[in-house]
């Protein structure tokens, strides 16, 4: 299963299985994966990934998801005054596999 292509929104791999996020809003926060982050990294469009990912969370800065020895890191941001949350939940196949991962607050907007 190769990467097929990177958007804001999601990760779509030549099999069809897309990864993508969400975030329940509370009022004026704005929290997201970056995945146009990963587009640049060498082999991520040629490596030939397991069907079944490996997802981690990194406290407070993102997650890794991979296989085999490929291991791609995905930034998440939450920009706002620091009074909502900050979380995110990530899904792969439109199952949930990361809940409530703690983004990176960045500033307010």
């Amino acid at each position: 299963m190769r990467i097929k292509e990177i958007t804001n929104e999601y990760i779509a791999f030549d099999d069809g299985s897309i990864m993508t996020y969400h975030h329940y809003q509370d009022c004026c926060e704005y929290n997201y994966a970056d995945f146009s982050y990963i587009k640049e990294e060498p082999g991520i469009y040629t490596f030939d990934f397991d069907k079944d990912l490996t997802f981690e969370p990194v406290d407070g800065s993102g997650f890794r998801f991979g296989s085999k020895n490929f291991i791609v890191f995905v930034p998440c941001y939450s920009y706002q005054n620091g009074y909502y949350s900050s979380d995110i939940d990530i899904y792969f196949r439109g199952e949930l596999v990361l809940s409530s991962l703690d983004c990176k607050w960045v500033e307010n907007y």
